[in-house]
């Protein structure tokens, strides 16, 4: 089963995302990527937002695991990093008017009232963890 590592990256009450707008739709997506063979999910999720949005993190702690399609997601908390300064890696090379990727903080007491944040499951899993 494939593997994705995703970060839950918080600052003062908010949660950062990556909006997306694809094919003409536009939703939010929680940052993070594929695990390689070999990788383990917290040395990818540190990879893949140092890719993303040029950040170093410290994972602080693993929050839950999901399936999602068919592949095994990690989330972890990230409360530690460097500022955010861009979008790198692969999102900044695939980027043009049909595949835009940008960074957005949304407060964490609104992330439920978004419809087109995903996976849905994770949304619930995040506020039951992070809002408790």
């Amino acid at each position: 089963m494939d593997k994705r590592a995703v970060a839950v990256i918080i600052k003062d009450g908010k949660i950062l995302l990556m909006r997306r707008i694809r094919g003409g739709e536009e939703y939010f997506v929680f940052p993070g990527g594929g695990v390689g063979e070999g990788e383990n999910p917290e040395d990818a999720v540190i990879r893949e937002i140092k890719e993303e949005f040029c950040i170093d993190i410290k994972v602080d702690k693993l929050l839950f695991e999901i399936e999602n399609k068919g592949r095994r997601e990690f989330y972890y908390l990230v409360n530690e990093f460097s500022s955010i300064s861009k979008i790198g890696g692969e999102e900044k090379e695939r980027m043009n008017e049909n595949n835009q990727y940008y960074p957005v903080w949304k407060e964490l007491s609104e992330i439920l009232d978004l419809s087109n944040l995903y996976p849905e499951s994770a949304k619930q899993k995040v506020v039951e963890t992070i809002l408790q």
